[in-house]
Order: C-alpha cells, then sequence, then structure tokens
C-alpha cells in the first residue's frame, strides 16, 4: 500500500506536465493565477531594493560631505580672507590714486607716508610715520590728504617721524574764512572738533563758511582747506569771537599722508 502512495506523488506532477502540454490555455491559466500571487511580493522586493540603492547611494554622499566638512570650511576661510585682502587693497589703490591726483597742482616737493602708530597719550594727537630723514622728510613739513590740511612734521628719525596733527592742543594754524575774510587762530582742543580763536567782534562770519589757512607765517602755505565754521560765540575776554568748527580731515580715519616741502619748488 506505501508504494503505491509513492506512485500516486509521481503521478501528480505527471499528469500535471501532460495537462500543461495538451491544453496550453490552462498552462496560461496557471501562469497567471500564480503571476496574480506573486505580484505583490515581487513589487515589494523591487521597492525594497531600490529603496535599499537610494540609502546606499545618500549614505555614502552623507558620510564624504562630513568626511570633507573641515576641508570645505577651510577653504571658505581662505577663500573669505582673500576677498578681504582684495578689497582692502582697492581701497588702498583708490586712496594712493587720490593722494597722487591731489599733488599735482600743490607746486611743492612731495614724500607720501603711513600712518604706522600714534601717541597713546589721551589729550595728545600725534602719529607715526614709516618715513624719515632718509626719506627726506623735515621737520616742520606740511602733512596734507586731498580733504584738507592734517598738520606738520614735529620730529624727524633716520627711518620714522612723528607729525603733530590739528586737533592737538600744541598745535596753532593762522587761518581765514574764505568769504568774509576774517582772520585768526586755528587751535587743537584734543577733541574731534577746532577753534577760530582771536576772531574781531565786528567779522561778518556765516556757519558753514569755509575755513582756510591764511598763508601767514613760514610753515603753512595759502589756501589749504581746514574745515568749515559750526558755531560762533563772543570768546570769554569778551574782546573777540570764537568760532567752532568742524574739520574736513577725517583724522581717526588716516591711513596715508603726503608731506610737502616748499623749500623745493618743483
Amino acid at each position: 500500500m506505501r508504494r503505491w502512495r509513492s506512485y500516486y506523488f509521481l503521478a501528480v506532477p505527471v499528469l500535471a506536465l501532460v495537462l500543461f502540454f495538451q491544453y496550453p490555455r490552462f498552462n496560461e491559466a496557471i501562469h497567471a493565477f500564480f503571476y496574480t500571487l506573486a505580484r505583490p511580493a515581487f513589487v515589494i522586493a523591487s521597492g525594497l531594493r531600490q529603496g535599499f540603492y537610494a540609502l546606499r547611494y545618500e549614505s555614502a554622499g552623507f558620510f564624504n560631505a562630513v568626511s570633507k566638512q573641515k576641508e570645505y570650511r577651510a577653504r571658505i576661510q581662505e577663500l573669505e580672507t582673500q576677498l578681504i585682502h582684495y578689497d582692502d587693497m582697492e581701497r588702498e589703490n583708490a586712496r594712493l590714486k587720490r593722494l597722487l591726483n591731489f599733488s599735482k597742482p600743490l607746486g611743492a616737493r612731495t614724500v607720501g607716508a603711513r600712518v604706522i602708530g600714534e601717541d597713546l597719550t589721551p589729550w595728545k594727537k600725534v602719529v607715526v610715520l614709516d618715513k624719515g630723514s632718509r626719506h627726506n622728510l623735515k621737520k616742520d613739513m606740511v602733512v596734507v590728504v586731498p580733504e584738507g590740511l592734517v598738520g606738520r612734521i614735529l620730529e624727524v628719525e633716520p627711518y620714522t617721524s612723528r607729525a603733530i596733527l590739528l586737533p592737538d592742543p600744541d598745535c596753532r594754524v593762522s587761518a581765514l574764512t574764505s568769504a568774509s575774510r576774517a582772520q585768526g587762530i586755528i587751535a587743537g582742543i584734543g577733541t574731534e572738533k577746532l577753534q577760530m580763536r582771536y576772531l574781531s567782534l565786528d567779522a561778518e562770519i556765516a556757519l558753514g563758511e569755509d575755513v582756510i589757512t591764511s598763508g601767514i607765517g613760514s610753515v603753512f602755505p595759502k589756501g589749504l582747506q581746514i574745515g568749515k565754521i559750526e558755531s560762533i560765540e563772543r570768546d570769554g575776554d569778551g574782546l573777540h569771537l570764537l568760532a567752532l568748527v568742524k574739520p574736513s580731515v577725517p583724522f581717526s580715519k588716516i591711513e596715508e599722508v603726503l608731506c610737502l616741502d616748499f623749500s623745493q619748488q618743483k
């Protein structure tokens, strides 16, 4: 009986093969039935495979980006530093070009210099220049920028010099107003403003009027811009007018200057 059962198991696949070959439509129906049953599994397997490949690709890109993060940051920092350097060079070239154009009509020998330091005393306004006697700088040479008068050379050493600025309390300049031609003395008070002292009581000075060097004396030539009248009041002695002057030169932003030598005319 057991032997016949084993024959039954062999007969079933043989019968199925005979039916497949004998009835093609039956074969197609069986294929369609099993394909319909297996299709969801194929779709799920395909989706899982694509998701796995996508995850693998994205993970590789992510870990690659993380590994190069420091490199990218260093490169960005380098490019930002270069950009700042180029911008600074462009601004410096613009300032030097203005100085060059400004020096042409001055009628004096000029020496360009850079500000490399300043006096740390609170009430003093003295800067250190990177040129000295080896560059033909001399004491009392006039120091200017395109905006106007800066001051004069105070001390000279072989490779550096010190220049006193107009806001320094020890700096004095003979000046006059451009329209009313009122004469006085420009004096520093250690702040961003200047004072014009010893003005005549009957001087008809207008607010906003330009103040220039008068040329009286042997240091400063006539006609250099100093600033504009900001306010006028009677001096403490009651004998003169006292004017507050806003300087035309931004003293806190000076980087390059021209030193003028009028003893050797061009």
